[in-house]
């Protein structure tokens, strides 16, 4: 009995799409919009590389060797050259 229900069912729905009947017009814009955003450029501009080919050998064979210098860890404030640092803002109390 279920199985003539569900059968009976699906051929009513089936009568009702019309397999001929034409898309819309923007039929899929959504779909090429979102595509056309997450593909990457397929001509992208030619990269400028400013590297020193003797700087990264020297630094491959530090990595490879273990032999990495390890960076200076960093205290106060980092300041350009020929800046001076400001000074802190005046403690705030209570009248």
């Amino acid at each position: 009995m279920n199985r003539f229900i569900v059968l009976a069912a699906a051929a009513a729905l089936a009568a009702c799409a019309d397999p001929h009947e034409p898309l819309s017009p923007d039929f899929g814009n959504a779909v090429r919009a979102n595509a056309a955003a997450q593909i990457v450029n397929p001509n992208p501009p030619p990269a400028t590389t400013t590297t020193d080919g003797a700087r990264v050998n020297t630094a491959i064979h530090r990595y490879e060797t273990n032999t990495v210098i390890q960076p200076q860890s960093q205290t106060g404030l980092a300041l350009s050259p020929g800046t001076t640092p400001m000074a802190p803002p005046p403690a705030l109390t209570n009248p």
